[in-house]
């Protein structure tokens, strides 16, 4: 009897679900006391919880009720896939690109311009015509010189015949081969004046600038051209002492140039000065480039990179995906759907790469953005790669192996993605407010901030832009990076 009377009260309120718990449950314990009014609510708590479960399950197939809250409460991410390959450890040095020879193409006589042509960016060969002055005076001063020297020249030749003769004194004859040696010097002073009068290229060579137009005057020692060899081009650097000794004649390098962006260009060390310089401790280091294609012009700023040591087959992380807010190399890598912070020993530095020698295998997949507001267990989701990574979380219950990693990082990789540090930046205050002091502790990095502050002044209060600054500044100071 009392079985069927729970029953059919089952039955109502189970009917009538949608009501409202505690009304119903207020008015009904007024009328049902003692054990039939206990029996009532503990039969409303089941099948309410009952019905939210099996929605719960309904709405998530793989089998966890609370999988959606969870879906929804994580942190989005950027990540990729730890791999291997070759790393190499290099100096890096930078400087501007030199033509091997370079000379300004100097006047040495006065006159008008009248013959111009060269011109800038013109290749020209030894003893080619550049330019030709004005030669109508300097013509005459020749010829006046050259009959000065020719009569000089019969009277000296007489007198040494007559002197042979004795018809002559001594003084007399000196004083004749004087007066001829005089003349002869002021005559090839002029010839050579005249030959002045004809700029020519002194070795081959291109014409970088030109300082003159035609039917100008030209004074003597007045620069009209500049003359340079382009092959080769060089780059020169200047190493610290203690990394001299990883350079040598005839090793390989990198360069790179900012109006050539995504181009190399190989060079060689060409030569090694013997001597340090004992004001900055370094030792000047040349390196030819080969550019036959001619893409380079001296000017250019340039990087230069030269390979001192190369690991094969190691492990590699994206160099941003390491953790800012501590002095330990630490990553965050995403399993099973949580973050989980991991200390790596790091080697190599080769650009935005870095070797990992311990801490990571193959296919751990690191976080490389939103990585800054992340709590070891958090939650987090990688957009657009949740179906495959929950397949592969439950069918393994593992980190994806080597071979998937690949295709899930290229899933990672989509152009939908937050950018970094945009919607999920979530650093505590107190932590950032102690990484602030810290890292405005050193000289070089307060000096750099309150540079950067007196140009933008939202950066001190701005967690974004702050982060964005101390990431910049862990890189270049190289703190975890060897």
């Amino acid at each position: 009897m009392q079985r069927s009377f729970f029953g059919k009260w089952i039955q109502f309120f189970t009917s009538f679900s949608s009501w409202n718990f505690n009304l119903l449950s207020s008015r009904v314990i007024k009328r049902c006391t003692g054990f039939a009014g206990m029996m009532f609510i503990v039969s409303i708590v089941l099948v309410n919880c009952g019905k939210d479960k099996s929605e719960n399950l309904a709405n998530n197939p793989g089998g966890n009720p609370w999988a959606g809250n969870q879906q929804n409460a994580a942190i989005p991410v950027q990540a990729e896939a730890a791999w291997k390959g070759d790393i190499s450890r290099y100096l890096m040095q930078t400087t501007t690109i030199e033509a091997e020879r370079q000379v300004d193409i100097i006047a040495k006589v006065s006159g008008q311009v009248v013959k111009l042509p060269a011109e800038e960016g013109m290749y020209v060969k030894t003893g080619d015509l550049l330019a030709q002055l004005d030669e109508a005076e300097l013509q005459i001063n020749y010829l006046r010189s050259k009959m000065t020297f020719e009569t000089d020249e019969s009277v000296y030749d007489r007198s040494k015949e007559m002197l042979e003769k004795t018809f002559i004194s001594k003084e007399d004859y000196e004083a004749a081969r004087l007066q001829y040696e005089s003349s002869k010097s002021a005559y090839e002073s002029a010839k050579l004046q005249l030959e002045y009068t004809s700029i020519k290229a002194p070795f081959d060579g291109v014409i970088t600038m030109r300082n003159v137009e035609l039917g100008q005057r030209v004074s003597a020692n007045q620069s009209i051209f500049t003359l340079a060899d382009f092959k080769p081009l060089r780059a020169k650097i200047y190493v610290p002492e203690k990394d001299i000794s990883r350079i040598y004649e005839g090793q390989g390098a990198t360069i790179t140039v900012e109006a050539q962006k995504g181009t190399e260009f190989k060079g060689v060390v060409k030569m090694i000065s013997p001597v340090v310089d004992p004001e900055s401790g370094t030792s000047k280091v040349t390196i030819d480039i080969n550019d036959d294609k001619g893409k380079l012009k001296p000017g250019m700023f340039a990087s230069v990179y030269i390979t001192t040591d190369t690991h094969k087959n190691s492990l590699i992380i994206p160099k941003k995906s390491l953790v800012l807010e501590t002095d330990q190399d630490q990553v965050y890598i995403y399993r099973d759907g949580t973050a989980h912070k991991v200390n790596l020993t790091l080697g190599f530095t080769s650009g935005e790469n870095v070797e990992v020698l311990s801490g990571l295998q193959a296919g751990d997949l690191v976080v490389t953005a939103g990585q800054d507001g992340l709590r070891e267990g958090l939650p987090i989701r990688i957009p657009g790669a949740e179906p495959s990574l929950a397949t592969n979380a439950d069918s393994n219950n593992q980190a994806p192996s080597n071979t998937q990693a690949p295709a899930m990082a290229a899933n990672m990789r989509t152009p939908g993605d937050p950018p970094r540090g945009q919607g999920n930046f979530q650093m505590d205050p107190e932590r950032m407010k102690r990484m602030e002091e810290r890292m405005l502790q050193n000289p070089e990095i307060k000096k750099e901030w309150d540079k950067r502050l007196k140009a933008d002044p939202d950066l001190k209060d701005n967690p974004e832009k702050k982060m964005a600054f101390f990431r910049e500044m862990r890189e270049k100071m190289g703190w975890g990076n060897r």
